[in-house]
C-alpha cells in the first residue's frame, strides 16, 4: 500500500463528521492531493500508460475543485471531470493497482454524494476555467499536491495508532495549503503564503511521538523547497 493511504472503509465516520465543516471542499482537494502523489508514486515505479492518462485526468479534477473553490466557476463543472476520472480508474488495466482504486472509489463516492445532495450534477455540463501557466505557478500545484498529502498521511497516522490528531500542524498545513490555492488559482498575493509558511516553521520547535517522524522528515523537506521558491520570487 502507498504510504499515506488506509482502509477507506475505515474513514467514512471520520469523514462523515468532516463533511459537516466548512472546510468540505478543502478536504477533498487535500484527499485528491493524496491521489495524485500516489499515482505519481506509481508512475515512478511501473511507468505504465493508463496511469500516465489517470494521473492527468487526477490533475484535470483537482483543478475544477480548486477553479470552483477559488474561482468563479460553476461547482457543476466538477461532476464530468470526475465521472472520467473515476471511469478511467476503473478501467485501467495496470498491475498492483488495487490499493489506489479503492482509494480513488471511496474519495469518488463521497464527493458524489455531495454534488447529488446539492444538486450539481448535470453529466454534459462545461465551463472553461483556465491556471496561469508559468513555471511558479506548476511550481505552486506541486506544493499544494505535497501538503494536502502530508495532511492527509498524519490523520492516516493517527487513525492507525488511535490516537488525536496533530491539531497545530494540520492546521498550520491547512492554512499553508489554503493560502497557496488563493495564489494559483485566484491570483492572490503571495502575502498570505509567506505568512503560513512562517507559521509552518514552529511546527519544527514542537515534540511529537516517533510515530510522526518520517512524516514530519518528508514535511521538513517541503519546508526547505517552499523556502528556496519564495527566496527566488
Amino acid at each position: 500500500m502507498v504510504k499515506g493511504l488506509i482502509n477507506p472503509d475505515d474513514k467514512d465516520q471520520n469523514f462523515q463528521n468532516d463533511i459537516k465543516l466548512k472546510s468540505t471542499w478543502l478536504l477533498f482537494m487535500h484527499y485528491q492531493s493524496n491521489n495524485i502523489i500516489g499515482l505519481y508514486s506509481y508512475l515512478q515505479e511501473h511507468g505504465d500508460k493508463d496511469i500516465e492518462a489517470l494521473f492527468s485526468d487526477a490533475i484535470n479534477l483537482f483543478n475544477a475543485l480548486g477553479s470552483w473553490i477559488y474561482g468563479e466557476t460553476s461547482p457543476k463543472i466538477i461532476y464530468p471531470i470526475l465521472q472520467v476520472f473515476v471511469k478511467n480508474a476503473n478501467n485501467s488495466s495496470a498491475e498492483s493497482f488495487s490499493h489506489l482504486l479503492n482509494y480513488i472509489n471511496w474519495l469518488g463516492n463521497n464527493l458524489y454524494k455531495i454534488l447529488e445532495d446539492n444538486q450539481w450534477i448535470e453529466e454534459h455540463h462545461y465551463e472553461s476555467f483556465t491556471i496561469r501557466k508559468s513555471n511558479e505557478i506548476t511550481t505552486g500545484l506541486f506544493f499544494m499536491w505535497r501538503i494536502g498529502w502530508l495532511i492527509v498521511s498524519m490523520k492516516d497516522i493517527s487513525k492507525e495508532n488511535k490516537v488525536p490528531n496533530l491539531l497545530q500542524p494540520l492546521k498550520t498545513l491547512d492554512a499553508l495549503f489554503d493560502a497557496f490555492g488563493g495564489w494559483v488559482f485566484n491570483q492572490e498575493g503571495l502575502a498570505n503564503i509567506t505568512q503560513s509558511f512562517q507559521e509552518l516553521e514552529k511546527i519544527f520547535e514542537m515534540e511529537f511521538a516517533p510515530i510522526y517522524h518520517e512524516v514530519l522528515e518528508e514535511t521538513n523537506k517541503t519546508r526547505n523547497n517552499i523556502a528556496k521558491f519564495l527566496q527566488k520570487l
